[in-house]
């Protein structure tokens, strides 16, 4: 399931964001009352503390398998411009780590 979605935030979310819901979260469920749930919101948090981690679950929205190399890297260009033009070199190393996942 989409982490986002477990931890009630927008794909937007930042940093402070993220750890103020898996806090509360936790705090709201914790392990003796709901052991399934406590996990659903661990393993939440640990898929997207990570900008990296993050990034990817935002251009695949992880619910979207089978996507051309093409899809992606459409959503990555949305995902990182208008601002930035498309580097190379964070496109290579974004996708050596969707690779290795």
């Amino acid at each position: 399931m989409n982490p986002f979605l477990i931890l009630r935030l927008s794909p937007d979310a930042t940093d402070a964001d993220i750890r103020r819901a898996y806090l509360d979260g936790i705090r709201q469920c914790p392990p003796e009352r709901d052991a399934e749930r406590f996990q659903a919101i661990s393993q939440a948090y640990e898929q997207i503390r990570d900008e990296s981690k993050r990034l990817q679950y935002r251009l695949f929205d992880m619910t979207s398998p089978g996507m051309t190399l093409g899809e992606v890297v459409q959503k990555y260009c949305v995902a990182v411009s208008p601002p930035k033009p498309l580097e190379f070199e964070l496109m290579k190393t974004f996708l050596r780590s969707c690779l290795t996942k």
